[in-house]
């Protein structure tokens, strides 16, 4: 169970990275290509970085999700009896 939870982690930081790195860069290129005033840029972008980019942010969403459950940890009786 340990194993799969570092696993989830390491996608989860992986993809986290991802998606903000691609993000910056994909912001930064559009308003590059809006002050230069090249419209092809922009169709370039997001023909080829919206898509992965979008694709990282939802696994790093699933993973985060995954990673909010933790295995039950037994409780003593005492606390159970009152």
């Amino acid at each position: 169970m340990q194993q799969a939870r570092r696993a989830i982690q390491a996608i989860f930081v992986i993809t986290l990275a991802v998606s903000l790195l691609g993000g910056a860069l994909f912001v930064a290129g559009q308003a590059l290509a809006l002050v230069l005033g090249q419209g092809p840029w922009l169709e370039f972008l997001n023909e080829s970085l919206k898509t992965p980019i979008c694709i990282a942010a939802s696994i790093c969403a699933v993973a985060g999700f995954l990673l909010g459950y933790r295995a039950r940890r037994k409780q003593p009786q005492e606390a159970h009896a009152r």
